[in-house]
């Protein structure tokens, strides 16, 4: 008699990351406005079941009137922080507990507009049947606008080359969703000078007409630059998504963008871990999972950008997981 033996070789991906990334520039904070507010959540839950929690928060603050914007006038400045948050968990055991606490006073170099904490918990076998996923997603946005304070006027178009059209400066400018997508075209804040009459000066040996007036006391058009405020534009976003049938997902970020002093800078920052959960006890999650951030600085004086920084970091990983993302942007 013949005994046929037969072996199933089953192929686990186990995958482990550890990403840490840094952007520094100088893009200076907002001042506070003469009243402020403040608000604290503290969410905690524990299922076997089903849960949802889904927010989005805010906060614009400018030095102006934020309802004309954009273009922003010149020496004007605006800035915007953004969160975001949703997590739909099915048929499994869940255990998720988040932390807002929002201040939009005046902070120093060592303190937070926005702080977040989120810890999540989730195995699918928790309910007995072992067919529930988690999916979970989570974003923070800061973006900072600030045009040079100097004697021309900015025109609303953005600087030649750009490759931008010249109506996204003074329309929506953005279709993303971010809380701040009616502010950001970054090259709005470099734009054509425009002469007395608004017609754009083509160079400094233009000959003057009938409407146009030499504002300068050596007959050059070209306009004053100021050394009091640089112009500037940053955005930079961060965050993760998971679809998990078991993990834990742990997570944290600091936004400043409102402070008297410009010395206390902007600031933003986002860490995350994912990795196995306590309802199971194993060491790695089981899933999907991804991590990204995406930022993009402008600098420079007048209508001239004079440096441009951009970094664009996205991760994904599938099957039996750990991944840890460190990321943020800070100035001075």
């Amino acid at each position: 008699m013949t005994t046929k033996s037969w072996v199933d070789l089953l192929v686990i991906t186990a995958v482990i990351l550890v990403i840490g990334t840094l952007v520094v520039s100088a893009a200076d904070p907002v001042p506070a406005s003469s009243g402020t507010s403040s608000l604290l959540l503290i969410i905690s839950a524990d299922a076997s079941g089903n849960l949802l929690s889904d927010s989005e928060l805010q906060l614009t603050q400018g030095t102006t009137n934020l309802s004309d914007n954009p273009p922003l006038d010149q020496g004007e400045g605006q800035a915007a922080i953004g969160y975001d948050e949703k997590t739909l968990a099915t048929s499994g055991s869940i255990t998720y507990t988040r932390t807002i606490n929002l201040d939009t006073s005046s902070q120093s170099a060592n303190g937070a507009n926005l702080e977040t904490v989120r810890q999540i918990d989730y195995a699918n076998g928790g309910d007995g049947d072992g067919v529930g996923t988690m999916y979970s997603r989570e974003s923070v946005l800061i973006e900072v606008e600030s045009t040079d304070t100097q004697d021309e006027p900015a025109g609303a178009c953005p600087a030649e080359g750009s490759g931008e059209p010249c109506p996204t400066c003074s329309a929506a400018v953005s279709d993303d969703g971010s809380p701040a997508s009616q502010l950001y075209n970054p090259y709005c804040v470099f734009s054509d000078p425009v002469d007395d009459d608004d017609e754009p000066l083509d160079d400094d040996t233009e000959i003057l007409d009938d409407d146009d007036e030499d504002d300068s006391e050596n007959g050059d058009e070209s306009p004053a630059f100021s050394d009091t405020t640089a112009a500037s534009s940053v955005r930079v976003i961060a965050g993760s998504e998971v679809q998990l049938s078991e993990g834990s997902v742990n997570s944290a970020s600091s936004s400043r963008t409102i402070a008297d002093n410009p010395e206390a800078g902007v600031e933003a920052s986002y860490s995350v871990n994912i990795d196995g959960s306590g309802h199971s006890g194993d060491d790695r999650a089981e899933g999907k999972a991804e991590v990204f951030t995406d930022a993009f600085v402008m600098e420079g004086y007048g209508t001239n950008e004079t440096t441009e920084v951009g970094y664009e970091q996205q991760v994904m990983a599938q099957g039996l997981i750990e991944i840890s993302m460190e990321t943020g942007y800070s100035s001075p």
